[in-house]
């Protein structure tokens, strides 16, 4: 009896900490709070949603490869920003915060715009 509750113990153990992950996993704005900003530039990775949050790549006019931090993939996906609806090529302007780190060319963004079509990521409040 004492080992069966032992092991139920140890696996009670074990799923509590799987399901903390995520939340561990979860940065929020953290490292992102430089200030506001809005770069324009051409799509050289596009929309993926996989992971904790969507992802893209942009060039900026100065030659620089910007990381481009969406929200999670649902939400990126329930804005209408899918994978594959912005082109490779396409000029893109991001609006949300840059990196604390001068030296890292990063933004989480809450609006993406494409032409005449405006994704809020992360709607106004």
């Amino acid at each position: 009896m004492q080992m069966q509750h032992l092991m139920l113990k140890t696996l009670l153990t074990v799923v509590l900490m799987l399901l903390a992950l995520p939340a561990a996993a979860h940065h929020g704005w953290a490292g992102n709070t430089a200030g506001d900003i809005e770069v324009s530039g051409v799509v050289t990775k596009g929309v993926r949603l996989a992971g904790a949050h969507g992802t893209m790549q942009i060039e900026d006019p100065d030659g620089q490869i910007w990381d481009i931090t969406l929200a999670p993939g649902p939400r990126t996906n329930r804005a209408g920003l899918k994978e594959d609806v912005i082109p490779i090529g396409a000029e893109v302007t991001v609006f949300g915060e840059r990196n604390d780190d001068p030296e890292i060319f990063e933004a989480k963004v809450r609006r993406v715009v494409w032409g005449d079509q405006v994704f809020d990521v992360y709607p106004p409040q």
